[in-house]
């Protein structure tokens, strides 16, 4: 039943204000587009009825710092700010009886959650819809007056505000392309593409399915010796860091270089500047990328910035469920990798978990739709858990295959270029 509750606005935002936040804004679940938002966090918190999503301002000289360790403080104490914030508002929320759960864009999230992604809220389109900024090129949302120097949060109430904030107009992206120009992996492409896969290899290494790929590494070692020629010590002292005190990111530089909110005008009128002060010095850092062997931030990290070191390593993704797995396909998907590639495939699990569909690859971009739709170039049948043990390098494809386990109708040889399109 929906709650009877009704909020002044103005009182809320005060409460949050005053409790560190920099901006506010109000939307209501119900709104259209969100349909997605609202049923994740309906099944968690099924009185949820509207998100006051707020902006703690980032230090922009301290994210511009060449050196990771002063960068990444403050991504860290901003996170902390964050949480200080959500606690500090509801506090008062509740005293007033008022029913409200924090949410934030940090850590921990449900891994190996199957009813829905790992996370209860996507804030960024929330920021979106409540009009705090406009998501950029960078894929970080942009505020109008502190760009993407943001970190953000929320507090989902059970209750309405008499009147929701509307989304920006305009954009304060300055389509100036620094981002894509400085950005190790390329995950950030000028013509507006983005490599999830590959900025989350690099970037978020040390904060998701990275420490997974550690752990198997450490336990594959046979020795000291053996472990120190895989990682290095630096690389272990990281780790160490990131486990003992908060966890470290490698990157951030779209965040870093971006001119968009209130210095917009001055990039504007100087570009130079901001390019020699600000993008040059991150452009000419030494420093390891991590890529996974045969994706396409390996290749352009190797072509683009021949004097940084690459560090090739495993994904440490595995899904655990087909859906999630169907799901992750155009986060995954390497463009460089399926030129020329021009088939459709359909996909039918059965056993544990059944799921028909399509997926369809060709001119370098993939479509996924649910069932089997069209003529098919090749045909997969497989039992979910064989399939997912494959994918998890568990098990053996051909023994699968001898078993009867997976099945193919058409070319093998069109499996083995899908998979080129997923390197893991």
């Amino acid at each position: 039943m929906a709650s009877s509750n009704s909020f002044d606005r103005e009182t809320l935002a005060g409460i949050c204000r005053r409790a560190g936040a920099d901006d506010v804004g109000f939307v209501d679940l119900e709104t259209p587009g969100l349909a997605g938002q609202r049923g994740n966090v309906q099944r968690v918190l099924p009185w949820a009825r509207t998100v006051m999503v707020f902006v703690r301002r980032l230090n922009r000289h301290a994210i511009r710092a060449p050196l990771r360790s002063l960068s990444s403080a403050e991504f860290t104490e901003s996170a902390h700010d964050v949480k200080a914030i959500i606690h500090r508002t509801i506090r008062d929320l509740e005293s007033q009886g008022i029913r409200a759960v924090g949410v934030s864009g940090l850590f921990p999230m449900e891994f190996g959650r199957t009813d829905g992604p790992p996370f209860v809220l996507q804030l960024k389109y929330l920021a979106e819809a409540a009009g705090l900024g406009v998501m950029g090129k960078n894929r970080m949302v942009l505020h109008p007056r502190f760009g993407a120097d943001i970190y953000l949060g929320a507090v989902v109430l059970d209750g309405c505000v008499e009147t929701c904030d509307q989304p920006l107009a305009a954009s304060p992206c300055l389509d100036c392309n620094l981002c894509a120009v400085t950005c190790p992996t390329g995950a950030i492409a000028r013509d507006g593409h983005f490599d999830f896969g590959s900025c989350m290899t690099h970037n978020y290494r040390e904060k998701t399915t990275g420490f997974v790929e550690w752990v198997h590494t450490l336990a594959d070692s046979r020795n000291r010796r053996d472990y120190r020629r895989r990682v290095s010590d630096a690389e272990t002292l990281s780790w160490w860091q990131s486990l003992g005190y908060d966890a470290n990111t490698h990157c951030d530089y779209c965040v870093a270089v971006c001119p968009a909110g209130e210095e917009a005008a001055a990039f504007l009128k100087d570009r130079k500047v901001h390019f020699r002060e600000v993008v040059g010095p991150l452009r000419a850092r030494v420093e390891t990328v991590y890529v996974v062997p045969g994706s396409d931030a390996e290749t352009h990290a190797a072509e683009t910035f021949p004097h940084k070191s690459l560090r090739r390593i495993g994904s440490g993704r595995s899904s655990a469920s087909i859906a999630g797995m169907i799901g992750m396909l155009p986060l995954l998907f390497q463009r460089g990798r399926a030129k020329g590639l021009a088939a459709r495939y359909h996909f039918r699990f059965h056993g544990k978990e059944t799921l028909e569909a399509t997926v369809d690859i060709r001119d370098q971009q993939i479509a996924v739709e649910p069932g089997l739709v069209g003529k098919a170039d090749l045909s997969v049948s497989a039992d979910s858990g064989a399939w997912l043990g494959f994918l998890a390098k568990e098990r053996n494809l051909a023994w699968e295959m001898l078993r009867g386990r997976v099945r193919l109708k058409g070319s093998p040889r069109l499996l083995k270029a899908f998979g080129r399109c997923f390197p893991s």
